[in-house]
């Protein structure tokens, strides 16, 4: 009976340590992808207020474009992740500080000032428990406060990327809409993003089977940014590799 058991915690270890060299893999392969990073903080800006606590920063992709803009707090699980972050962004004056924190527990009570806007990009999929995370962070946030997600879109696409990066669930816009409002949160903005990285989504993660997108398509699809904002203006979007939604307490 022990066997079986022994090799079970070796065989989730394994897994866990696999993920977490996808996703850093990943991050890494992003981190030149400034045109599309500018694109998402676009989005979200207007909804952005006061003190910003940045959950799952990883390497600070977005992070600089926060701190172009006020008074910024990041955190993540990963202790080497907020290294990076420090040694980036050492010395700015908009950045309040690091925490080494998981967003499924409580956080210590003095370990953020009051916070008026928590960004989570391209976390709550990470997470199983979702709502346990939704409820803590609006009880995290001042009155007025918004919580904005940035979150993998489409039930369908889930592929083996998303099981590579350790994703629990891809969401649905109804599926999120619901969620925020049953943990208290007014919803002010939802919307599908970025429907141009649907096909290669696809084709890489359910056609191919790949754990990792190819670099070489990052940098053209990076490079292609400025025309695809371009068509967003024209034509409406009906759906999006991703979804982004802002919820506020009242």
């Amino acid at each position: 009976m022990v066997v079986p058991e022994k090799k079970g915690i070796a065989e989730a270890s394994e897994t866990i340590m696999d993920t977490e060299k996808t996703s850093t893999l990943t991050l890494l392969l992003m981190e030149g992808a400034t045109s599309y990073h500018r694109w998402v903080y676009e989005e979200i800006k207007p909804y952005l207020k006061g003190n910003v606590l940045e959950v799952g920063c990883g390497i600070g992709n977005l992070t600089g474009w926060f701190l172009s803009r006020g008074k910024v707090m990041v955190s993540d699980v990963n202790r080497d992740y907020l290294q990076t972050v420090q040694d980036k962004f050492r010395g700015h004056s908009n950045l309040i500080g690091t925490a080494l924190w998981d967003m499924e527990q409580e956080p210590a009570e003095e370990s953020f000032l009051p916070i008026d806007t928590i960004v989570c990009s391209n976390v709550l999929e990470h997470i199983e428990d979702d709502h346990s995370v939704l409820k803590r962070s609006y009880r995290m946030l001042r009155p007025g406060g918004r919580l904005i997600l940035l979150v993998p879109a489409l039930k369908f696409l889930y592929n083996h990327l998303d099981r590579g990066l350790g994703h629990f669930r891809r969401y649905s816009r109804e599926e999120l809409a619901r969620k925020l409002v049953s943990n208290g949160f007014e919803i002010c903005y939802l919307t599908y993003f970025n429907p141009f990285g649907i096909l290669g989504w696809f084709l890489n993660g359910t056609v191919l089977r790949r754990s990792i997108l190819p670099a070489g398509q990052v940098r053209i699809f990076n490079r292609l940014v400025p025309l695809f904002k371009r068509i967003k203006k024209v034509f409406p979007v009906r759906m999006g590799q991703s979804l982004i939604a802002v919820g506020e307490k009242r």
